[in-house]
């Protein structure tokens, strides 16, 4: 194999590792811990749940759950380290380590069971991941990866974290009871009283709803060309994000969602929302790198101050919204947990990317030439 080859095969020399690990610690412990509320101590040994037998009834369900959790979690931690052995060895130990204190914790919450079995399933979802990150197919797979990286986008690191950060807003998706690319939902039930600056109330929330709907869409897709390396790559980028958009809602309500309300994720606002975002995104493609970057964060900024001005309050957990899945409602109630941990912290950390990127190409062109060398 040739030095480049070999060189693709190495962890990449940037912090994309550390800081994917740190936002998936973040959705472990709102998954395990939410609501966050009722702590307490009941008094009893808080380390006598490793020393229960195995719980006679289980779902394998729960199980896998537990596994595919930990799993990113696993190959991000093994990622940080160029050596691979000690890159797996740190992953295993740091995974179960988590989980083991994320356990401990669950003592304290009414709601939640400190559980042995959840915390070998979590470290073997925290083994299964680091093997993936170290095993030499999978690395070359993610040598290949990386090449398609540097051919797409930008040799940047801000690329690298885009790149992160995308992966990262599919989990904004995963609750099909929420729009496509929604800022804001519509809570089922009664209607509720509130003040509209507009003389009728009806359009003033279907402008919000629409105009959260298109300036998502708008800000996701420029977050995505304004890091392409050429112009000609944005078509092709576009459409594959959207189809796989699309089929996260979909598999979401195919699992989730009873068969009455497979279509909740979509509305007449929100598809007049998302046609407006598609027109917009192709007009402002036409404009420099800079020029997208700016937009991207002033559209994201716009659905943020959107949500501040939405009158209504979500219908939670009520029977209304209830009804409308299959599953039980403790999961849902992790999995919408989950969403609106990531809906909520998505556009802060993508401005975060944003603003970095354009202060880069700000400094690259106003700063003072280097001084020649002497000699």
């Amino acid at each position: 194999m040739s030095d480049y080859g070999l060189h693709l095969l190495q962890p990449a020399r940037h912090l994309v590792s550390r800081w994917f690990a740190l936002i998936w610690l973040g959705v472990i412990v709102v998954v395990s811990l939410y609501p966050f509320s009722g702590w307490e101590w009941s008094g009893e040994p808080l380390l006598d749940f490793l020393t229960y037998p195995l719980p006679y009834y289980q779902r394998d369900f729960d199980n896998v759950v537990n596994v595919l959790a930990y799993l990113p979690y696993g190959f991000a931690l093994a990622r940080m380290s160029r050596r691979r052995w000690l890159g797996f060895l740190f992953a295993c130990v740091a995974a179960s380590a988590t989980s083991f204190a994320v356990e401990l914790t669950q003592n304290f919450l009414p709601n939640r069971v400190s559980s042995n079995l959840d915390l070998i399933c979590n470290a073997l979802g925290g083994a299964i991941g680091a093997t993936i990150a170290t095993v030499p197919l999978c690395r070359r797979i993610g040598a290949w990866l990386l090449a398609r990286r540097y051919r797409w986008f930008v040799p940047d690191s801000t690329a690298d974290y885009a790149l992160m950060l995308l992966a990262v807003w599919f989990l904004t998706q995963i609750n099909p009871a929420v729009p496509l690319f929604g800022v804001v939902v519509m809570p089922r039930g009664l209607p509720q009283p509130f003040l509209s600056p507009l003389t009728d109330p009806v359009l003033f929330l279907m402008l919000l709803e629409a105009g959260g709907a298109m300036l998502h869409l708008t800000a996701t897709l420029l977050f995505i060309t304004a890091f392409l390396s050429r112009r000609r790559y944005q078509l092709r980028a576009v459409l594959l994000f959207l189809a796989a958009a699309w089929l996260v809602k979909m598999l979401a309500a195919g699992m989730l969602l009873k068969p009455m309300a497979f279509f909740e994720w979509m509305n007449h606002n929100v598809a007049l929302g998302l046609v407006s975002g598609l027109l917009a995104a192709w007009l402002c493609t036409r404009l420099p790198r800079g020029g997208q970057l700016l937009l991207a964060l002033l559209a994201l900024a716009g659905s943020i101050w959107l949500t501040e001005l939405w009158p209504l309050a979500e219908a939670g957990d009520s029977g209304e919204e209830l009804a409308l899945f299959r599953w039980n409602e403790g999961h849902l109630r992790n999995l919408n947990a989950l969403a609106d941990f990531a809906s909520r912290w998505w556009p802060w950390a993508a401005i975060g990317c944003l603003s970095l990127a354009l202060w880069r190409i700000l400094w690259s062109r106003f700063r003072p030439p280097r001084p020649d060398p002497i000699g």
